[in-house]
């Protein structure tokens, strides 16, 4: 099992959790929730290293997430 395996599966766990905002664009993809987190996350020991890794998979999902065609 990869080392990475437990953050990544935080991450699927909270892929309801978005807060995302509707605009004339198109919609616009804001973060995770991270208020909701520790429902989404229940059992999850929530240390500040998940939470560094949450972060850095949420800031590449933005990016791609928001890409402008």
């Amino acid at each position: 099992m990869s080392i990475n395996w437990p953050s990544f599966s935080a991450f699927l766990a909270c892929q309801t959790q978005w807060r995302v905002t509707s605009t004339m664009a198109g919609l616009l993809w804001i973060g995770l929730d991270y208020a909701a987190l520790p429902i989404a996350l229940t059992g999850t020991d929530i240390t500040p290293a998940l939470m560094v890794d949450l972060q850095a998979m949420e800031g590449a999902a933005l990016e791609i997430l928001n890409e402008v065609d």
